[in-house]
Order: structure tokens, then sequence, then C-alpha cells
């Protein structure tokens, strides 16, 4: 590991072990606020690095701990990063789509992306483009609600860097922690910190042993799952993810477990047909009643604590309840829609949508897709006054135009169109904008008859 100070120059380097060497080789040339930082030596050497990692790697996924605008400074100067991202992640972007055969699978996560450090304060208006393009990352920093798109949060396992002596969070607060972003459709970035020759303390080697394990058992809600119309509270956190909705327990302690978000014929949810708990085997099946008050668990003997895991907390009080109800509608963030620019989303709307959410649009033409299996298809979405039109095409063949304005008050949740006719198979629904006024999409139903 290289451990040269990011100010020192060539002559400090004289008698110690990298006498010699130029650290403007390692951190590039120095650079001030007083710089042109698109067109300073520092910035021409940053952006040959990031290509060259880019050309070399093919990462799904580059992060900058830096803000993406130009209106914050950090230690007292503009680092550059502000005037130069729209060309990272232009070349980014542009060359992932070549190996990627024209999908868009890769991102880029920046920092001041709006919120308390936005460093978008010189251009207001750049921020929903911003956010449809990029992930917000902050430092330690949760965000308080459920976010449209998805954001990164930074949390370190003790000091950023290693202290003799440190405390370290355990294995149930991280998880704490992983799940306090998930719900809210974020992710967790986590910092181990090591010792300055690369080697971890066993207890952390222990904490992330035990991490890994506990997501083995319960990762179905978490990965690739997606926020429900409520995040929950700080004992309990809500995911779903293929249709199914995911409850995270904090305090479980095999007594009566009573949800009152999940009501019977609720905007999202529908009637619970099962309720499990994940466990290291097969899930055990809970029974349960489900009315307009809520849904209450009753939990069982087979209901044992975890088994694998170090940490006693997680072990016991951290469960996954795994709940299948009949509203197996795919909303419109799901895995599998392409969102072009001119659409955008839209969360935490109470207006009785589906997840409580939308993906609206205002920009004429701008297109919507959804590619799925099956050999039937509905589309979900809201009418209201002096809204616009949208025409429906599938697999590229035009079907008909919706009329998503009405003379009376705002309905959500309307079959705006259906297709039963289609051929057993794979198939793409595209929703274009044609004006008129402002349209959205809620959710589609699909169907697969054999």
């Amino acid at each position: 590991m290289v451990n040269i100070p990011g100010i020192s120059t060539i002559a400090d380097g004289k008698g110690k072990w990298w006498d010699g060497y130029d650290p403007v080789d390692l951190y590039g040339p120095v650079h001030s606020s007083k710089d042109d930082p698109l067109r300073s030596s520092f910035a021409n050497q940053f952006m040959w690095r990031v290509d060259d990692a880019i050309t070399k790697y093919h990462p799904d996924v580059i992060y900058f701990d830096e803000h993406g605008g130009d209106s914050q400074v950090d230690l007292g100067v503009h680092m550059g990063l502000g005037f130069l991202a729209p060309q990272l992640i232009a070349n980014y972007y542009n060359k992932a789509l070549k190996w990627n055969h024209g999908k868009m699978e890769t991102v880029v996560n920046l920092k001041g992306i709006g919120g308390q450090y936005n460093s978008f304060q010189n251009s207001l208006d750049l921020l929903p483009y911003v956010e449809h393009s990029l992930v917000k990352s902050s430092e330690k920093v949760i965000e308080r609600e459920i976010m449209a798109y998805p954001f990164q949060t930074e949390e370190s396992i003790s000091e950023w860097h290693y202290q003799t002596g440190q405390k370290y969070l355990s294995a149930a607060e991280i998880v704490k922690i992983l799940m306090e972003n998930v719900c809210r459709n974020g992710t967790l970035l986590l910092n181990l910190t090591q010792h300055n020759r690369g080697d971890l303390d066993p207890e952390v080697i222990q904490t992330a042993n035990d991490i890994g394990a506990w997501l083995k058992i319960n990762g179905e809600a978490i990965y690739g799952s997606r926020p429900f119309e409520v995040y929950g509270d700080t004992t309990l956190y809500y995911t779903r993810n293929k249709g199914k909705l995911y409850a995270t327990i904090m305090n479980w302690d095999n007594k009566p477990v009573y949800l009152k978000a999940l009501a019977i014929n609720g905007a999202t949810l529908g009637k619970v047909t099962k309720v499990e708990l994940l466990t290291n085997g097969l899930p055990i099946a809970l029974p349960f009643v489900q009315n307009e008050n809520g849904l209450t668990i009753n939990p069982t003997p087979q209901a044992k604590v975890l088994i694998g895991i170090n940490n006693p907390v997680l072990t016991s009080q951290y469960r996954v309840l795994r709940i299948t109800h009949s509203k197996t509608w795919i909303n419109d963030d799901d895995p599998g829609v392409y969102v072009a620019q001119g659409w955008f989303r839209h969360a935490n709307l109470n207006s009785g949508d589906f997840n409580n959410d939308l993906t609206g649009s205002n920009t004429p033409s701008a297109k919507w897709s959804f590619a799925f299996t099956g050999n039937q298809i509905a589309l979900i979405a809201p009418l209201q006054p002096s809204a616009g039109k949208m025409e429906i095409l599938i697999d590229g063949k035009r079907m008909k135009i919706v009329d998503l304005s009405t003379s009376g008050g705002r309905k959500s949740q309307q079959e705006v169109y259906r297709n039963n006719n289609l051929a057993p198979g794979k198939h793409a629904i595209t929703v274009v904008n044609l004006g008129g006024g402002s349209v959205a999409i809620d959710a589609l139903i699909t169907t697969s008859l054999h």
C-alpha cells in the first residue's frame, strides 16, 4: 500500500523510501481554485485515468466521492468534478452502451444531487435530469422518506481511517442501517476500516461474515427489491420483490405481530394468502388474520432462531416475513421497465395510486417501455382533468390511443388499456406521450395462460 501524503513534493522524499519519486505522478498535478478545472493539467490527467479504468475493466458502477455540480467547494478549492462530470459521464455511458449491446446497465454515483449539500444551486433546472441520470450519494445521511429515484448512503464500520482502539458497529447495527436505506429506495456503501497494510481486525471479519450469513437467508427482501407504498418505522421495514411483500422486523420475540399498514384491499396490497418466516431451511408458514384494520401474524413453535450467525441479535430479533397476496401488479419502477428522457418518477403522492407513486411525462414523443412474457396485459393509469393522450404499442405495432383526461375529479388506478389476445411468449409494451397535457403510468398487469 502506498502511503505518501497528498500535499508532498519530490523534495519531501529525500532520505525516505520513496526518494526520487514525484507525488505528482501518483496524485496528479497541483490544482487550485484559480485554475479553470476543465483545462487544468490535473483535470486532464484525471480524465485520462478514469477513461483508462473504464476501457480496461468495463465497470457496472463508478462512484466519485465528489459533488456533481459546481456550486459546492471542498477543502477550499473547486475539485473540478462539477465541470468534468458531463464529459466523464457521457464517455462512460456511451462506451457502456457498446459493450452491453445497446442496453444501459451502468450507473454513476455522485454527491451533491439535491438535498442539504446541493451542488446544482447555479443550475436548479438541471436537477430533474441529473436525478434521472445519476445516483445521489450522501455520507452518513439516510433519506427521511421514500425517494422516487435510487440513492446511496455511505457508512463506515468505525472511523474512515484506522485508529488504534477504535470501536466498531455491530452486525445488527449495520443490518438496521441497510434496511433503513433499502426501504426508502436506497443502497448502502459500507467502509470496512483496515490497517495500513491492508488487513482487517478479526472483529470486522466476523461482523462481515455475520452480515453475509444473514443476507444469504433473507436476501430476497433486499437484492433487486423496491420500496412498498410506506417504508415502515424504526423497528419494521417494508420492501417488495417479484410480486411479494417483505416485512423485516427488528424486535421479533415470538409474539403476535400486528401490521397496521397491511389492511385488506389497500391501494397496493390485495388479499393476503400466505405469510412465511424466512429461515435457514424452508420458510415456515405462519397463521394470520387480515381485515380492514391490518394484518395480525401469530408465530409457531417451529419459528426457531437462525443458525450460522455469531451475533445473537441477528439470530433471534432480526427476522423477515414473506407475504404473498392477490394484487401482483407490476409497478412503474419494477425491473424490466425502461424509462427514456422525458419521463420522471414521483413518490409519496398519497392520491390512491398503486404503491403510492407514478411515472409521468410532460414531454411529447417521450417513450416508456416494458418487456414481459405472457399472452395478456393491462395498463393502469390515473385519469384527471386536462391530462393528455398516450399511444400504446405492442411489439412496435400501434394498438390504441388512450385519452387520460376526464371531466370529473381525479380517478386513480384506472385500467386504460387491455389486450387478452397476445400469442404466448415474449413481448414489449411501449407507451408514447402524444401531448395535450401531462400523462402518467401507474402499473401493469400481465398474465400467462397455459
